[in-house]
């Protein structure tokens, strides 16, 4: 049957809400890289943070959705192909690269690192889907790049030279690698499972593959402090960033399409940068305002078809 008005209507509200998730969950996202980041002054290993991080997420989503959760089981244990593969990838391989790429590499490394993410994407549709790309979507973006490097390099070309590739620029790159491939893959995620409930078993998958890997962490002389810092930076990355973030993205992706999710990833500097000018009392300079308007507009080419005459 074909489309009707209402039907259309429906799928722009439902990709509209997909771009509003999808900006909350880089916000919260942009948090955890400041507690990742403070993580490494506090000496708390990276792997012990990611642990912790979802044991207690796995608590938090249980009490909220344990009832939904066992009502889903039997689609959770049909999907497990999709679900312990997407795990892996992304709760455990993203996460525990990303806390170790923040452990050595600089912040204007990692940041600029994450910049990627969109061409990533468009490359993994390109190579798998054979999805074309259009020169409006390059053109969004080369400008939504193009703004982010503004920002991260602090509006002074300069700053690239001081650029070297070393260990934790590396693990950067196998994050933002991993977190593309995460953005790709929501589009298979099971329509038959909730997003709280498919969390909390993404969560339980993630709890048992880190476990032996926290164990040789340990092991290694390398343990969790316990204090109140490590305490509180695990609660963020458990509520702010696993429950809120990861939930809100992955619904957002599911929402707006793979594709679009990937522009979001240049919206990272900008609010990484906006929690340092509020949270740490850094100034507001022109760069941070050029590139936050390049890489709307490059947003914006990129996911905002042009209206037909």
């Amino acid at each position: 049957m074909p489309a009707t008005a209402a039907d259309s209507r429906s799928d722009r509200r439902r990709e509209y809400s997909g771009y509003a998730l999808l900006m909350l969950a880089i916000l919260f996202w942009a948090g955890n890289s400041i507690v990742g980041r403070a993580a490494a002054g506090a000496d708390i290993p990276p792997l012990a943070l990611n642990f912790w991080r979802w044991v207690t997420a796995l608590g938090v989503f249980a009490l909220l959705s344990g009832r939904a959760t066992w009502r889903q089981r039997r689609h959770i244990v049909a999907h497990w192909r999709f679900i312990v593969p997407f795990a892996l990838v992304t709760v455990v391989g993203y996460n525990c690269a990303f806390y170790i790429a923040l452990q050595t590499t600089t912040a204007l490394q990692a940041t600029l690192i994450q910049s990627i993410l969109p061409v990533l994407v468009l490359l993994l549709g390109l190579c798998i889907l054979r999805t074309p790309v259009t020169p409006r979507q390059w053109l969004g973006v080369v400008l939504s790049i193009g703004g982010a490097a503004l920002i991260v390099v602090r509006g002074d070309a300069a700053a690239m030279a001081t650029l070297r590739i070393q260990e934790g620029d590396a693990w950067a790159l196998v994050a933002v690698g991993l977190w593309a491939i995460q953005s790709f893959a929501i589009r298979w995620k099971p329509r038959t499972i909730d997003i709280l409930p498919l969390m909390t078993a993404l969560s339980l998958v993630a709890v048992v593959a880190m476990a032996p890997l926290y164990a040789l962490e340990t092991a290694g002389g390398r343990t969790m402090p316990a204090n109140w810092t490590a305490v509180s930076y695990v609660l963020y990355a458990a509520i702010g960033a696993s429950l809120i973030g990861t939930t809100m993205w992955n619904e957002g992706s599911w929402r707006a399409g793979a594709a679009q999710a990937g522009y979001f990833g240049n919206l990272y500097p900008i609010f990484a940068g906006a929690l340092a000018i509020l949270v740490l009392g850094e100034a507001l300079h022109w760069y941070h305002v050029a590139g936050a308007l390049l890489v709307f507009a490059g947003i914006c080419l990129a996911i905002f078809r042009p209206a037909r005459g």
